[in-house]
């Protein structure tokens, strides 16, 4: 259910965009505000609101985490679905996998050569979707597009180094408040830089509505969905649902947005999920496996 959520998020963007003048940094602060409020109001209706004092005990690895996980991965993800389809963008950060493998040898993991192949394979399908989707619709091709795709494929690569970097103080505090405190943080730090964005005079219903589903549903709901989903199941169990985001973002985008894929960006998924499958499959079987 949380990856199905998460295969909302562009979409919801995209008819921000569509519905008014907001700009991709102020879209990025009110995705953010609005649900590291309402993840904190649900730790605090579950009486762990002291937990949240976090925030200024040990600031630093959350400002860290803050500045990486939300506010810069929010703001390029935002950036390029203004420039590129949704349907892109959720392909390229949905395959974050990828991205942590290449970047795990910096915490001294080993890159094996499964690993390896399931990287190429994976940026092989993003390669594909960037440069040659141009025969699959309206919002397929040009320059544009590219620089969305790169926009994209740097958020998931910030979102892999939060992923790494992140391990210790999960481990320490738990998933769900440290991604609630690292939300807080990121729109600490986004704001002094909100005198520059676009604000609009009032907003419609449909794109307020839009903004709260925003901050709501894809953000703080899937986030709690996902770790409480980790308390009960294996993580390497979970991987493979994450496949289920850009279908989710297709199925939607194509009567919302008039979004069309076809044959080179299906091959591109297929790509995609084949190197996630690669690269997320565990190097041993565990002790007593039967097989």
């Amino acid at each position: 259910m949380a990856s199905l959520l998460w295969g909302t998020t562009y979409v919801a963007i995209r008819l921000i965009y569509r519905e008014s003048d907001l700009d991709p940094l102020g879209i990025t602060f009110a995705r953010f505000s609005i649900g590291g409020l309402a993840l904190a109001g649900a730790l605090t209706a579950q009486g762990r609101g002291r937990d949240l004092a976090v925030f200024f005990r040990g600031p630093l690895p959350f400002f860290w985490l803050g500045l990486m996980g939300i506010a810069l991965m929010g703001l390029l993800g935002a950036l390029a679905t203004k420039l590129t389809a949704a349907v892109n963008v959720s392909l390229v950060m949905n395959a974050n996998p990828i991205f942590i493998v290449l970047l795990s040898p910096l915490i001294g993991e080993r890159l094996t050569a499964r690993r390896l192949s399931g990287v190429f394979l994976g940026l092989a399908g993003i390669a594909l979707v960037a440069v040659g989707c141009e025969a699959e619709g309206p919002s397929f091709a040009g320059s544009r597009d590219l620089a969305g795709i790169l926009l994209a494929a740097g958020a998931a690569l910030v979102w892999a180094a939060y992923t790494l970097l992140g391990k210790g103080v999960v481990q320490r505090y738990g998933g769900l408040l440290t991604t609630t405190v690292a939300m807080l943080w990121g729109t600490l730090l986004l704001l002094p830089f909100l005198g520059a964005a676009a604000w609009p005079g009032a907003l419609s219903w449909q794109a307020a509505l839009y903004v709260v589903y925003l901050g709501v549903i894809p953000t703080a709901v899937a986030f709690a969905l996902w770790y409480r989903a980790l308390a009960l199941v294996d993580a390497a169990a979970l991987a493979p649902t994450q496949y289920l985001a850009p279908i989710g973002t297709a199925v939607l985008a194509w009567p919302l947005l008039d979004e069309r894929i076809g044959l080179c960006f299906i091959i591109g998924l297929v790509l995609v999920s084949s190197g996630i499958a690669l690269t997320s499959r565990p190097e041993h079987p565990r002790e007593g496996a039967t097989g």
